[in-house]
């Protein structure tokens, strides 16, 4: 086996990512068909983890924080979105006050990126919340090496702290 299959065979995360339940994209046509891969983007924040899905394949990316901001949320956007797939054309997110204030009306004009507000309801990040709940927890029980304060009751906790 060579050096890179070695270890992904040998890595505890990924044994335990993959025992997590695995879900299909949520949907596949409608007005995402005119977006390609990573120009689409819903987002969502709870528990002080950032939810990012790309709109197009159902891809999930997720960035733990430390508080719900709008800095946070840049910071989330930059860190695990810009630099893996480019610039998104467009963002949508709910109501909520670090998706909506100046801050991010700026960085929004800045990359070019349309950001769409609707209603919590709507939103398909939100659908992924508490699927992502089962990867991240096993993911921090094999790493055991983040430790996140929720903002609600939860048990994303590593076990050693």
């Amino acid at each position: 086996m060579d050096t890179i299959a070695q270890v992904i065979h040998e890595c505890e995360t990924c044994a335990a990512i993959k025992q997590a339940k695995r879900l299909k994209p949520l949907w596949y046509g409608g007005r995402w068909l005119k977006y390609k891969y990573g120009e689409a983007w819903q987002i969502d924040c709870k528990r002080y983890v950032l939810t990012m899905m790309e709109a197009t394949t159902g891809w999930l990316e997720t960035y733990p924080v430390p508080h719900a901001t709008a800095q946070n949320t840049v910071l989330g956007l930059e860190k695990q979105v810009l630099w893996r797939h480019g610039t998104p054309e467009r963002i949508e997110s709910d109501n909520r006050t670090y998706f909506r204030n100046n801050l991010i009306d700026t960085w929004a004009k800045e990359h070019d990126t349309e950001w769409h507000v609707h209603r919590s309801a709507e939103g398909k990040a939100e659908a992924y919340d508490c699927c992502s709940g089962p990867m991240l927890k096993a993911s921090l029980e094999a790493k055991r090496c983040v430790s996140l304060k929720p903002l609600h009751s939860t048990d994303f906790k590593d076990k050693e702290s």
